[in-house]
């Protein structure tokens, strides 16, 4: 039997490493499916009300820290034990309040480091146990530590790794810096403020950032990497925080928000439907709708008339307001809840939160979901959402190119 040449495995082992070439960097552009978990967020700064935690002394041996100005790290910890269901209890004689105290948040972890050796020195406090020892957090979780490449973005590994976690149930708490410093006069410019990274939404990340500027409020910030409280935060060191996964309720309720028509970018001038989809509403729950504009400002979308339809006027309000009068029974299904024509939208990234609240627990959301999309100027010739797949596409025919070179190259020996 005739021998193949050696050259025809060369060049379609070329060809179809070319081909898996181009298919990976379309996938890049088009910046991946959605992962998303929920976990019960905590303020770092809470100092207004009964239990509060930010006003707390951290460490031992003399630290000085507080919670609320250096607390970032536990207040991320404490969120992840509460979302693996893990509860501590503090005795009196050991509670920065004062009392016994049982359950999980920042207060309570902070309680329980102090007491079992969960403090340890670092290099920039010259008095006192200040810096956390990772070894000693409470033994329901397992920690995976990764470093971030990327100069500004996070590289392709670290995404891959942070997807899989998601994928997997497991939340992500990853060190963060803004800009080209940390704040105060640290000097560090790495792992300046802690987060939990806790979905993929297009080409960012959804996070919880621990610090709430509203000091009378519990919950921290749900936002994205690119809108963090106190910037753009780019990622440094990262730690995949694994558990046992708590099993999804029957009776939980779930929602998401979505837009048709369905894509990254939207032309002033277009019609756009904005979709709701619910499942698993027991008992009547309020809804809030609140978007975030280009320029970071926040409101709350609410209709001003007991029974509106989706061609309704919406308002905006700065002020908390659900997105209804009045708590409702919401069938499973998806639905329209607002109709527009994009005509006076701001260019830029629009955001929206969505959130069912229990009436009789105001403040804690039963289920949570996130989108955004961007609005072209008017100015725009171009399909912006193409830019990126263009890219792609340029990078894969410049490889395409080089791999037909070398194919003539090798038929030519």
């Amino acid at each position: 039997m005739r021998r193949p040449r050696k050259g025809r495995y060369f060049k379609w082992g070329i060809v179809a490493a070319a081909c898996l070439v181009v298919l990976s960097l379309l996938g890049l552009a088009q910046g991946g499916g959605h992962l998303s978990l929920f976990l019960p967020s905590f303020n770092q700064a809470y100092q207004d009300a009964a239990g509060i935690w930010g006003s707390c002394q951290m460490g031992t041996g003399g630290c000085s820290d507080r919670i609320s100005t250096d607390g970032c790290l536990i207040t991320c910890f404490a969120m992840i034990l509460d979302y693996y269901g893990v509860d501590l209890f503090i005795p009196a004689a050991s509670s920065c309040t004062g009392g016994a105290r049982a359950g999980m948040d920042p207060g309570i972890l902070n309680d329980w480091l102090r007491t079992h050796g969960g403090y340890g020195r670092c290099p920039q406090n010259a008095i006192g146990n200040c810096c956390l020892e990772w070894n000693n957090l409470p033994s329901h979780i397992f920690l995976s530590f990764h470093e971030n490449q990327g100069e500004s973005g996070i590289d392709f590994a670290s995404q891959q790794i942070i997807n899989q976690a998601l994928a997997a149930g497991y939340p992500v708490v990853s060190g963060v810096h803004w800009g080209s410093h940390c704040h105060g006069n640290t000097g560090k410019a790495e792992d300046c403020h802690w987060v939990v990274i806790t979905g993929k939404l297009g080409t960012t990340y959804t996070i919880v950032d621990p610090y709430n500027r509203e000091v009378t409020s519990r919950y921290g910030v749900r936002t994205t990497l690119t809108r963090g409280v106190l910037g753009s935060y780019t990622v440094d060191r990262f730690v995949v925080v694994s558990g046992l996964v708590p099993a999804t309720s029957l009776a939980s309720p779930h929602l998401e928000v979505s837009f048709e028509p369905q894509k990254d970018w939207y032309y002033k001038g277009e019609l756009q439907r904005r979709m709701i989809y619910i499942s698993g509403c027991s008992s009547e729950f309020f809804l809030y709708v609140r978007v975030i504009d280009p320029q970071g400002k926040i409101y709350y979308a609410y209709y001003p008339t007991p029974n509106p339809g989706p061609t309704d006027l919406l308002r905006y309000s700065k002020e908390r307001h659900s997105l209804y009068e009045e708590p409702r029974r919401f069938m499973d299904g998806e639905w329209e809840w607002s109709r527009t024509v994009l005509t006076d939208e701001e260019p830029g990234t629009w955001t929206w939160e969505v959130w069912l609240e229990d009436p009789t627990r105001p403040s804690e959301p039963l289920a949570y979901n996130i989108s955004a999309y961007t609005i072209a100027g008017a100015e725009t010739t171009a399909m912006p959402q193409l830019t990126s797949g263009l890219a792609a596409v340029g990078l894969a025919l410049l490889f395409t190119v080089l791999v037909y070179v070398l194919v003539l190259a090798n038929n030519g020996r």
